[in-house]
């Protein structure tokens, strides 16, 4: 499971229509692009499907192509053909301007695998603090395979705590962890990137 409480500035690509659910109730949908610098700080568009459960015929002038928005909602973040996909339900539009800048900041909750091997790093960043990295991923069945969703986790310690605060016994291969914390999206060489900055995790144990 990857989600994220969210809010996505972009602006909106495709102009909203009517659509009907798997129950035949309608709901109004668009699609936004969202365009996201590089380390090299050349842009790339991120694209979100964006759905309006309670939205109705009357909505549809409200979001044409063209307009700048910010969308506050829940992100479900899924993988088709090796790519990342965004779905975007929202629960508030706003109207913005040219000068406030693209961006999808919010709260990431995870619950994946951590992997197999060398399961953390310690590190230290560019002011000396420590902290751990680790990866994990969250896999889904589509058609008769399963395809996994890899997030980079990075964990400080609490300020005057050391660095083994933050590796609890729980951290080996292979185990189930639920983690909330701060999303990133980022690009890279034409791919799209997920990190977050870890605010709590722990291991999860199904009942």
């Amino acid at each position: 499971m990857i989600k994220a409480d969210v809010t996505v500035i972009g602006t909106i690509k495709r102009s909203a229509a009517i659509r009907n659910d798997k129950n035949n109730k309608p709901y109004v949908s668009f699609t936004m692009g969202v365009v996201l610098n590089d380390q090299k700080n050349k842009g790339q568009e991120v694209e979100l499907f964006v759905t309006i459960p309670s939205g109705q015929q009357g909505d549809l002038p409200r979001y044409v192509e063209g307009k700048r928005v910010a969308v506050q909602g829940t992100l479900d973040i899924r993988k088709r053909n090796d790519k990342l996909v965004f779905y975007l339900t929202a629960d508030d539009i706003q109207a913005k301007t040219a000068s406030d800048l693209d961006a999808i900041s919010g709260t990431l909750h995870f619950r994946g695998h951590l992997r197999n091997e060398n399961v953390y790093e310690e590190r230290t960043d560019r002011k000396g603090n420590p902290f751990i990295m680790f990866y994990a991923y969250s896999s889904e069945k589509v058609g008769d395979s399963f395809v996994s969703t890899w997030i980079r986790f990075l964990r400080f310690p609490e300020k005057g705590e050391g660095i083994e605060s933050i590796k609890p016994q729980w951290i080996r291969p292979k185990v189930r962890a639920t983690i909330d914390g701060d999303l990133q999206v980022s690009v890279y060489e034409g791919d799209v990137r997920l990190s977050c900055l870890v605010k709590s995790m722990e291991e999860y144990v199904k009942q």
